[in-house]
């Protein structure tokens, strides 16, 4: 691994940590990794190329700009986080192996058009190895391009993993936790709508909202509205290095979503002991298992999801069971430590061919 040089195309920015977090790792592994990427920020540490954003079409106008710069470092490898706009700069390189990988929405709302969906094919097509963070966004990916598995890995976004397990918080009223943007995709809304019912059985009951979006001024205004003003806290965006920190001072994380290709946050909260109650859409089965980690609800009901609230609320021990069995489905499958030796192995095997050659 030592000295081998890795460009990565994606957005750079601290603040979106799935990709920061792949590069501080793969650097912490020996890697000499150069970033590139559109109107992003600098990483501390690592050799960052933001191309300035010049329009909607930017992407396009930039790929030869973007192509020249992964040359001229000479990677032993490329690797594409989307596989839209930053897989189509690595598909221009025409450096191999190019690794692409696909995280939802380029391979689910992406390809509407006969034209979109050519692009998809073709940056996929000509990739040396694909890889997905679930088995869902696996299958998505062979719809576009059919017959590829073979070259298709599933590496999830795995999670840091403490030690032992966090003990969850004394008080006498139990604390839900809601991390995720403030978008209708993920169902605040509908969470606060089953609040209304939940607060009817269990008075005292409490829940948290962090994150911010579009729908923030409005949930506000629903909160008011649904006389949940004392039950309901809108913390704001919470730091990803803080976390760990807030779902622990929680009893169980919802996650009402409506759409979901994977759920990083679901595997956060197991690894921090705490059940998950989450809607069953997507990839979200993989990661919470129902009645065991935690209980799936159709999504879009917010009777089903109150009647799930209150039934863990209820049970202190069932709380327990699942947050304990969350934790160790966490540190056996998704450890972060676990998924940076999948990508690097990949990594590995795929340099050693073409040298080989």
């Amino acid at each position: 691994m030592a000295g081998k040089r890795i460009v990565v195309f994606g957005w750079a920015s601290k603040v979106q940590v799935h990709l920061s977090r792949w590069i501080y790792g793969l650097s912490g592994r020996g890697y000499d990794v150069k970033v590139i990427a559109l109107g992003g920020e600098s990483l501390d540490g690592v050799e960052t190329c933001n191309l300035p954003r010049k329009g909607k079409w930017s992407y396009l106008t930039q790929a030869s700009a973007a192509a020249r710069e992964a040359r001229r470092f000479r990677p032993h490898l490329v690797h594409a986080h989307y596989a839209t706009g930053f897989g189509y700069w690595a598909y221009r390189t025409n450096i191999q192996p190019r690794v692409i990988s696909v995280w939802g929405t380029d391979v689910i709302d992406f390809p509407t058009t006969r034209l979109r969906r050519a692009l998809v094919r073709r940056v996929l097509k000509r990739a040396t190895h694909i890889t997905a963070t679930s088995q869902l966004l696996l299958r998505k990916t062979l719809e576009v391009l059919p017959g590829a598995q073979d070259k298709i890995t599933v590496v999830p976004f795995g999670v840091s993993v403490f030690d032992k397990l966090i003990p969850p918080p004394r008080s006498g009223s139990v604390w839900l936790c809601y991390i995720k943007n403030h978008n209708r995709r993920y169902g605040p809304d509908v969470l606060l709508r089953a609040m209304v019912e939940v607060k009817k059985v269990i008075p005292d009951i409490k829940l948290s909202i962090a994150g911010t979006g579009e729908l923030n001024e409005f949930l506000k205004s629903l909160a008011v509205q649904l006389n949940l003003s004392g039950t309901v806290d809108f913390v704001g965006f919470v730091p990803h290095e803080q976390i760990y920190s807030f779902i622990s001072q929680h009893h169980l994380m919802v996650m009402p979503s409506l759409t979901e290709a994977f759920g990083v946050a679901a595997l956060e909260a197991s690894a921090c002991g705490r059940p998950v109650i989450a809607s069953n859409v997507g990839g979200v089965p993989e990661v919470v298992l129902d009645g065991t980690t935690g209980i799936l609800v159709p999504p879009k009901d917010p009777d089903k999801l109150a009647k799930a609230i209150i039934k863990l609320a209820q049970d202190a021990d069932t709380r327990e069971k699942m947050g304990k069995a969350g934790y160790e489905f966490v540190k056996q499958r998704y450890s972060w430590e676990r998924s940076l030796d999948m990508m690097c192995d990949l990594y590995e095997r795929l340099i050693n061919e073409k040298l080989s050659r």
